[in-house]
């Protein structure tokens, strides 16, 4: 009998697909199966919790019935009602006798009080500890039961309370108590949940949270799904549980059922165990013979894998001679032409080795004179923090020599104080890449080699190779440039008190004629000719605008050099709060200020306040003449900056004078018409451009004027 040729791809693919054919059938099957026995599992443990959650809760729901039958006796005794009218006074031994029967001498997990509507604890009988507070008395003539409460972590307990009156329909005189401590032992645990079967946990609480117990400790409360859920869910409490819960009717209390979800499913889980050794027993043996199938097959292909692995190993001289015209001779052609086009690559690709490597080094050349003659110091450390370059700028920044701190860590640079911190920040970047310092410039100081301090500017690059982890810093000396700042700093501390000293010299002059005009005006003015009377209030009105022009000069002054606290800054919650004051300054004039949505700024919130109190204070000054004066402030996109605008229907102004309001006492209005000192306007220019942006203004003569200015959004920088 002639045996059939197998074909390659045949040969290739037969083991693989009996292997995954029977795999897949097995799989199936198996999983089938165990479906059917875990949905018959979880039915089982759904109809077993229903049952005994249901038995559990009419138990349950048993004392709670009782108790209020007992203190709602309690509360009607006469004898009780005459103890607590006569404060306690009266009916002691009566009251004893009543109390023994909810609380034997023998009792000790239980206490009963009696309080007086004044809040005052006129009888305890019972274990002491578990006194409660002073709390309202119940509105009604039904018994109160309380949620289960916890004292020192351990002691779990509940409250019955009912009220106590003057008569059957009197008012309420005050209120009996009853305190039950839950008896929480391994014991009570074991014969409750025994009669379940053993298997399964028994839990009681509060519907709404915590205290919980499984009547041995207290627990946390179960997850609020599982309280909610009226049919049995799964649900974690330390491992997966599967249970139900059910309020107990007439109480703030919830009962729980549960089994181990690793319990229910057990049956189910041995059954796949079982099944899976079988598959795997069916599996094996088919794979076993499709591989002895394919080995009678594949014998003739040996040639052509050894002769390919000699190829792959680099002996691209190697050749395979496979004769015929299937699959296995197109293989072994393509084989030879392979290894002919490789040769060639690899040759090609020595070339281009060579040519790169060339390349690099001329790279590396250019590289190391940069950081070489680099005046600052340029320094790369290791993961561990110890120094591996060190260029000539470093040696002549610190004093050191390379030989002398290749190796050595990076804290022999730097003072004590930042060595620990820097030992953190590598350890911390090193494990989770939290970058403090590394991709920015900081400001800090460096140790000499003859131990002095030195303040400098560092550039911290990091990078993560093959090698491990590597740091590059760039270093600068920024002695010279600290130098200056304080230079500067002094020379705007005397500026200040300069400025501070003319202005009081000049205020008080002023002063001086303001009063003086005051008092010939007030005094003897009768005795004055009206002439008199007009110069005296010009000199009154001119000191007056005097003043104010001093205390504007000062504050244009001090804009230049006070620095700029940046923040964000809410323009929306800024433009109402001066826009109020605005209001408040106008007083009965009608003036309206229409504020549309504003996008924050960054900025120094004072300084942009002084801007818009500068810009609405404008804005309402000169629509003065106007019936109703009109000012809306809003915001439009230009590009990628932020313009506001404050626009209002008063004066306006002549377009082709517009570049001179922003200047120092440059005025397009009289005095007699508008007040003002003219540097209003040019406070809010130097604001602006101390905050990196623009201002300016458009107008026309009796049409109104909008001034525009920009600044960065809350997002920029």
């Amino acid at each position: 009998m002639t045996r059939l040729p197998w074909n390659w791809s045949i040969e290739r693919k037969l083991p693989l697909f009996v292997t995954a054919l029977l795999l897949a059938v097995v799989l199936v099957m198996l999983g089938a199966a165990y479906q059917q026995v875990r949905r018959a599992a979880l039915s089982l443990a759904t109809e077993r919790v229903q049952r005994l959650t249901k038995v559990y809760v009419d138990l349950f729901q048993r004392e709670p019935t009782t108790r209020r039958t007992q203190m709602a006796t309690l509360a009607a005794d006469p004898g009780v009602r005459d103890f607590v009218t006569s404060g306690g006074g009266r009916g002691r031994d009566w009251i004893l006798g009543a109390m023994r029967h909810i609380a034997p001498d023998t009792a000790h997990n239980l206490a009963i009080e009696v309080w007086d509507s004044a809040g005052r604890r006129l009888f305890l009988r019972g274990d002491s500890a578990l006194r409660s507070d002073p709390a309202t008395t119940p509105p009604s003539d039904s018994t109160v039961l309380s949620p289960y409460r916890l004292r020192h972590d351990t002691l779990m307990y509940y409250e019955v309370q009912a009220a106590v009156r003057a008569g059957t329909e009197g008012r309420v005189i005050g209120r009996v108590v009853q305190i039950r401590r839950l008896n929480l032992s391994k014991q009570a645990r074991e014969i409750l949940t025994g009669i379940a079967g053993g298997d399964v946990s028994l839990l009681i609480g509060n519907a709404d949270g915590d205290p919980w117990t499984d009547l041995e400790h207290v627990i946390p409360a179960l997850p609020a799904e599982a309280r909610a859920s009226r049919v049995p869910i799964a649900y974690e409490r330390g491992e997966t549980k599967f249970g139900l819960a059910a309020p107990i009717a007439g109480t703030p209390w919830m009962f729980v059922t549960e089994l181990s979800r690793r319990q229910v499913l057990a049956p189910s889980h041995a059954y796949l165990r079982r099944m899976a050794v079988i598959a795997a027993v069916i599996v094996l043996l088919g794979a076993f013979g499709a591989w002895w199938v394919s080995r009678r097959i594949t014998n003739p292909l040996h040639r052509l894998t050894t002769a390919a692995a000699a190829i792959a190993s680099g002996d691209l001289a190697q050749r395979v001679n496979v004769p015929g015209t299937d699959e296995l001779g197109r293989l072994g052609r393509s084989f030879n032409v392979m290894a002919t086009e490789v040769k060639r690559s690899r040759d090609d690709l020595e070339s281009q080795v060579v040519a790169r490597t060339r390349a690099l080094r001329d790279s590396e050349a250019q590289l190391r004179a940069v950081t070489e003659t680099a005046h600052d110091a340029i320094i790369a450390a290791d993961g561990d923090g110890n120094i591996a370059y060190w260029n000539p700028g470093a040696a002549h920044m610190f004093g050191y020599q390379a030989i002398e701190v290749i190796g050595k860590p990076l804290t022999v640079l730097m003072p004590e104080r930042y060595q620990e911190d820097h030992r953190r920040g590598i350890r911390r970047y090193a494990e989770t890449a939290e970058a403090r310092v590394v991709g920015r410039t900081v400001e800090l100081h460096g140790r000499r080699k003859d131990g002095a301090e030195f303040p400098l500017e560092l550039s911290l690059a990091a990078a993560r190779t093959e090698a491990g982890l590597s740091f590059t810093g760039v270093i600068r000396d920024i002695t010279e440039r600290k130098r200056i700042e304080q230079a500067l700093r002094e020379t705007n501390a005397e500026l200040e008190a300069f400025s501070y000293s003319v202005s009081h010299d000049l205020r008080a002059p002023l002063r001086a004629i303001h009063g003086f005009a005051r008092i010939l005006l007030e005094d003897h003015g009768t005795q004055l000719e009206p002439e008199a009377k007009r110069v005296l209030g010009v000199i009154d009105e001119n000191t007056r605008r005097m003043g104010q022009l001093i205390d504007d000069l000062l504050s244009f002054s001090r804009l230049g050099r006070k620095e700029l606290e940046s923040a964000r800054v809410d323009m929306n919650e800024l433009v109402r709060t001066v826009a109020d004051e605005v209001r408040r300054t106008a007083g009965d004039r009608p003036l309206e200020i229409t504020i549309g949505p504003l996008p924050p700024a960054r900025g120094d919130r004072a300084m942009l306040r002084h801007a818009v109190m500068n810009l609405l204070d404008n804005a309402a000054k000169f629509t003065r003449r106007r019936a109703r004066g009109q000012i809306e402030v809003g915001h439009q996109a230009d590009g990628g900056e932020t313009v506001y605008y404050v626009k209002d229907n008063g004066a306006g102004f002549d377009p082709r004078y517009a570049g001179k309001l922003f200047g120092v006492f440059q005025r397009l209005h009289r005095v007699e018409e508008f007040e003002g000192t003219g540097v209003g306007l040019a406070i809010v220019q130097r604001i602006v451009q101390r905050h990196g942006g623009r201002v300016w203004a458009e107008g026309q003569p009796e049409a109104g004027a909008t001034f525009f200015f920009t600044l960065r959004g809350a997002s920029d920088a």
